[in-house]
């Protein structure tokens, strides 16, 4: 679901911006494909073929909390799958590096908000990482992004979402409704948007899940958020994708129609 959304900045969100020293970096890895090699999944019989990732977006900031006093990096990325085969993307790594190329910290799959985290082939995936640094921001170089793609043929379902929004108060909100439209309970959703300019520029994304049961044929309010993107990176006017999706339960026959299915074949 692509929305426009207009905001105003509270004063607050631009007195942090202007008390922090900003920068953002947008790394030579745009439009780059990670490759891999046919996967160990739990549930794969694996296809000969090489595994591709393609890093569609990506952007990374730095900046320092004036009240925290810490500085805190930040990356950012959309990534698509250019395999002919549905592949789980959760292997992967951000490494963040100084100007030098000296590796700062590194962010691995457990560290990394990711949704969803299988792809269908040409399906895309929004992914976000922090970490903080202790050094001073104007050492910040570059985050690189690492995917290790794995054949599975495990599948999620998108699910609809209604009344969402966006706003920005220091922190990135994109809010709404998500409905479970399959015939069987979940207790795992994960919902992320990506933002992007009027001019189409990519700002970042947000993350956030229900863990919660929710019944066949209901609905739930959800919040996604980030308070890593600077204030001044956000324009008065933006644009948002948000999506939704429910993982399977292995007790349960997801993707298969019929007695014991969800009712809907899965591609």
């Amino acid at each position: 679901m692509k929305k426009s959304f207009g905001l105003t900045l509270l004063a607050f969100g631009m007195l942090l911006a202007g008390c922090g020293n900003e920068k953002i970096s947008t790394t030579n890895q745009a439009q780059e494909e990670t490759k891999g090699t046919t996967g160990e999944g739990a549930n794969s019989s694996q296809p000969q073929e090489e595994l591709k990732a393609k890093i569609v977006d990506q952007v990374s900031y730095v900046f320092t909390d004036p009240y925290a006093e810490t500085t805190t990096a930040s990356y950012f990325a959309v990534v698509q799958n250019k395999s002919k085969v549905p592949v789980d993307i959760t292997e992967m790594t951000v490494t963040f590096l100084d100007k030098k190329g000296t590796v700062l910290a590194t962010e691995e799959s457990s560290s990394i908000w990711t949704s969803p985290q299988i792809l269908k082939p040409g399906q895309k995936t929004y992914l976000s990482a922090d970490t903080d640094l202790d050094i001073p921001v104007e050492q910040f170089g570059k985050a690189e992004l690492n995917v290790t793609p794995i054949y599975t043929n495990d599948t999620v379902k998108e699910l609809p979402i209604e009344g969402d929004s966006g706003k920005y108060d220091g922190t990135m909100y994109v809010n709404g409704k998500v409905k479970n439209t399959s015939k069987k309970q979940t207790d795992y959703i994960t919902v992320a948007a990506a933002l992007y300019s009027k001019d189409g520029k990519f700002i970042g994304t947000t993350y956030g899940q229900v863990d919660s049961p929710l019944n066949a044929g209901a609905s739930v309010g959800f919040e996604t958020f980030s308070d890593k993107i600077p204030a001044d990176k956000v324009p008065d006017q933006f644009d948002y994708e948000v999506l939704a999706y429910m993982y399977p339960s292995y007790d349960q026959k997801e993707g298969v129609a019929g007695e014991g299915g969800d009712g809907e074949v899965t591609e």
